[in-house]
């Protein structure tokens, strides 16, 4: 385990790093085959960061047909991509062969004969599903076209959903990713080390939250996934992004990291806090809430609890601040936002957010975002909250150190 202490960017040994992706691939492995699927093809980024780390162009794969990974339970890991020079793969034990990908869809065929690209694509796919899955013609996905779907169906593929056996294995961390987790962490911790020291006078939510950006590229992470830097008004309610707003002194501040950082892993807190000056009383309490219910919620998240069983445990926030609150207390996370997403009490049928509202058991290595928000409707701002936890044997791990505002409680 890394000292927590010593960590900085790169800080995972490279031994390391190669066991967490064999460790990975082994455990989505024996996931396919508990839920007898043959072979996964995997088109989303994050799941091919997973299956094997190859890291290369996600945020571009996320638009363009053009990569993807074809993973059997007894068989091959076959990347396909742009590019196959040993200089993108050779550090990879996780792959077994490496092939130019078939890109597909109108922004690679045009006007061609319909399907054509398509037709090529899906006759590649089938015959690894023939050579490596036996009788069974079956292939899990995690996403796909349906007209990718019809040219596999064509071949005599037939795809199913292999969401299940992807989250499943995601959901529980070995040792080396969650030494990974640490990592990513504390870049986050270092980029909100510099949000709290960086406001001046005429600097805008824009520049303040490159601040936290910049920080996590500096550490060799990889992306943010929303803008929510804001101020202000701009605070209530939450989920509005950054913008060119100038942050005005006596604002409250509120900052959701939602960063992927490095190795891929996800760091996922929020703090709140004031440009310039003290809180008002009106602040103060609405901090209070947010800090209460957090550190409430938290607290009930010991291994062998149920979701539902959180869900109906979980802290009543006042009813003059519920109702802006999030749908959903507690969202896994790793490498993404991922499953399971536990609901609030009272909010189980409300449409929106991540879903959630379905069962199951919180387990030691199962990470989770736990999330609060208050503020009341129409209100000059609101409180944004949130801690990374780990689940153990016991007690859960709080991950981040960034403080909190312990002189508003």
């Amino acid at each position: 385990m890394l000292d927590t202490v010593a960590i900085t960017a790169g800080s995972l040994p490279e031994e390391g790093a190669e066991r967490l992706r064999r460790e990975r691939q082994e455990k989505l492995r024996a996931m396919i085959r508990r839920f007898d699927i043959p072979a996964l093809l995997l088109s989303d980024p994050v799941s091919i960061r997973y299956a094997c780390d190859a890291r290369n162009m996600q945020v571009y794969a996320l638009n363009h047909d053009a990569r993807y990974l074809f993973l059997a339970a007894e068989g091959p890991a076959v990347l396909f991509d742009w590019v196959v020079k040993p200089v993108y793969f050779g550090h990879l034990s996780t792959l077994d062969e490496v092939r130019l990908c078939q890109p597909y869809g109108y922004v690679a065929e045009g006007d061609e004969p319909e399907d054509r690209a398509r037709r090529l694509w899906a006759a590649e796919i089938a015959d690894l599903v023939r050579t490596h899955c036996g009788q069974d013609r079956r292939l899990g996905i995690d996403r796909l076209s349906p007209f990718a779907s019809f040219a596999l169906a064509r071949e005599g593929v037939e795809v199913v959903d292999g969401s299940a056996p992807l989250f499943q294995a995601r959901a529980m961390k070995s040792a080396d990713e969650i030494a990974a987790i640490r990592v990513a962490m504390a870049a986050c911790d270092a980029g909100f080390a510099k949000l709290r020291s960086g406001w001046r006078p005429g600097i805008t939510e824009v520049e303040l939250w490159a601040e936290l950006h910049h920080t996590n590229i500096a550490w060799e992470g990889e992306w943010i996934n929303a803008r929510y830097l804001t101020s202000g008004q701009r605070t209530n309610p939450w989920s509005q992004e950054a913008s060119l707003k100038v942050i005005a002194p006596g604002e409250v501040i509120g900052c959701d990291s939602d960063l992927i950082g490095p190795y891929g892993y996800a760091a996922d807190i929020s703090r709140s806090w004031i440009a310039e000056g003290r809180p008002d009383d009106r602040q103060r309490r609405l901090y209070a809430q947010s800090y209460a219910h957090l550190q409430a919620n938290i607290a009930l998240c010991r291994p062998g609890t149920s979701f539902r069983e959180l869900t109906a445990e979980n802290y009543r926030l006042p009813a003059e601040v519920s109702e802006q609150m999030f749908n959903s207390f507690a969202h896994g996370i790793g490498l993404e936002n991922e499953w399971p997403v536990i609901k609030y009490a009272g909010k189980v049928d409300v449409k929106g957010g991540y879903g959630g509202g379905y069962d199951g058991v919180l387990q030691p290595g199962m990470t989770l975002c736990i999330e609060s928000y208050v503020g009341e409707e129409d209100g000059p701002d609101g409180i944004k909250l949130e801690e990374q936890i780990l689940v153990t044997e016991g007690a859960p791990e709080v991950l981040s150190r960034v403080p909190f505002e312990e002189d508003w409680l």
